[in-house]
């Protein structure tokens, strides 16, 4: 009887060939899946840090709003909305070409340095005034599964 255990202690000391190639094919299977879908998650980080930027305009027309109880006129690129709100006309970023605000509080993001599809695409934050404060909603020709939500 020991004999019999020790045999078959001793038979079985690795995997097969047959064993490895089936893991060596899972793991292929979950990176094609993963990869794809990393890049996506990629993508949408670097145009949600372009869209971070707007943090301290989308403050300012906020708080003009909620002073005046109007929207700070202004076209995109001149000074005078900018001067109105007290906020930098030159608001750019690693992902962010340009950021321009608009006459009725639409906030214009131009992205660049993310990829040839996406570059030149924009997002656009446009504040609704129906309510006693601003909601935001966003925008734009950026493929709505990169942008960000608020």
């Amino acid at each position: 009887m020991k004999n019999l255990q020790t045999m078959k202690h001793n038979v079985q000391k690795g995997f097969t060939l047959i064993e490895l190639m089936i893991v060596v094919a899972i793991i292929g299977i979950l990176a094609a899946l993963a990869i794809p879908a990393y890049s996506d998650y990629t993508i949408k980080a670097k145009v949600s840090e372009a869209a971070s930027i707007t943090g301290a305009m989308k403050a300012a027309v906020e708080i003009y709003w909620s002073e005046n109880e109007a929207l700070a006129s202004g076209t995109a690129g001149a000074a005078d909305g900018y001067t109105t709100l007290g906020v930098s006309s030159d608001f750019a970023g690693k992902y962010a070409q340009s950021v321009k605000l608009s006459t009725g509080g639409v906030i214009t993001i131009i992205i660049t340095n993310i990829n040839s599809n996406i570059n030149g695409d924009n997002v656009t934050y446009t504040p609704d005034t129906g309510q006693s404060n601003i909601i935001w909603s966003v925008g734009g020709t950026v493929d709505a599964k990169y942008r960000p939500k608020t």
